[in-house]
């Protein structure tokens, strides 16, 4: 069963959207970035990243009494604008003390004032999280029952690398890197390697039970594949954000992906601190989700590894899934 929570439930855009707030299934449960956003989109607290850290940390708990099974936060990927990254931390460690935490600074967001955006990924199981440490670098794993949540973080890739060895290349179901060079050639390098203004490498990474396999889809998207899980990655090269768009969503070709559902979609895209970029990719990419949409994620960052826009999908594979 899969039960998708419809957007509008606590906060809304300001603009009509086709994403779901959260979906649930396989017991996992994913949200779409949780933003400081009231019922018709407007900024709360603007400029005050540690009050809206709190209100994020509040929706992101109201997502879970929503679910419809008891669901326990994994990993809090938290996209912010802070130079501390601790102003947005404190308050989200305080709500999720068990969680795994996983910063990502951003150059600047889209509405004037908001200073944080959270995906919030939570287990149906209780999630055991371990942390190794060589150095500088750390790699904190936390098994979220059918999946293991990773966050890498390390001061440069060669700093990252021995921790990188330990991870199975061959359990790699999905990969975020935000790293300014490509990760060790056993490991995915998907377009949507977000370049960081510091030089610092960190990532999210996703290990399936199983063997994952890769193959090309027919639009020219990455897929990944394993157990009842899939990742697909695209991107888009255009300078205009609409267009890029649109060849990320014609590579993905998602309506030719028969027996997918389609759980969160994430989009990094190199665009400006104004709506206008935001929305006009957004709106391309949300009028070809299959309804009911995912929870979906979108944030401009400093630059991109050979595209100005990239998405990637987490799906389940299951042809006969029904919607609660």
């Amino acid at each position: 069963m899969i039960h998708h929570l419809p957007m509008g439930l606590m906060w809304n855009m300001p603009i009509p959207v086709a994403c779901s707030l959260a979906v649930a299934a396989n017991g996992l449960a994913v949200t779409c970035g949780q933003c400081p956003l009231d019922d018709q989109g407007q900024v709360l607290f603007p400029g005050d990243a540690a009050a809206q850290a709190r209100l994020v940390a509040d929706m992101a708990k109201g997502v879970l009494s929503h679910l419809p099974t008891p669901h326990s936060a994994a990993l809090l990927v938290v996209y912010h604008d802070c130079e501390d990254a601790n102003q947005v931390l404190a308050p989200l460690t305080a709500a999720f003390p068990q969680a795994v935490l996983a910063p990502i600074r951003l150059p600047h967001f889209y509405y004037p004032g908001m200073r944080i955006e959270v995906d919030l990924y939570a287990s149906a199981s209780p999630p055991n999280q371990s942390r190794e440490q060589i150095g500088p670098a750390s790699l904190t794993r936390v098994n979220a029952g059918p999946l293991t949540l990773c966050n890498l973080s390390a001061p440069d890739m060669g700093a990252a690398e021995p921790l990188l060895a330990q991870i199975d290349p061959k359990r790699l179901l999905s990969a975020q890197w935000f790293a300014p060079t490509a990760p060790p050639s056993h490991l995915p390098d998907p377009a949507a390697r977000v370049i960081p203004p510091d030089g610092s490498v960190s990532a999210i990474l996703t290990l399936a039970q199983g063997d994952v396999q890769a193959t090309i889809t027919p639009g020219g998207a990455n897929l990944r594949q394993a157990g009842g899980f899939c990742w697909l990655s695209a991107h888009g090269t255009s300078q205009d954000l609409a267009l890029a768009a649109h060849q990320a969503m014609d590579a993905l070709a998602l309506p030719s992906l028969l027996g997918l559902t389609m759980l969160k979609a994430t989009t990094h895209y190199h665009g400006g601190a104004n709506a206008q970029d935001l929305h006009a990719n957004l709106a391309v990419r949300h009028a070809r989700f299959p309804m009911p949409g995912p929870a979906s994620t979108g944030v401009p960052v400093a630059g991109l590894a050979a595209a100005t826009l990239a998405i990637d999908m987490l799906a389940i594979i299951d042809s006969h899934a029904q919607s609660a």
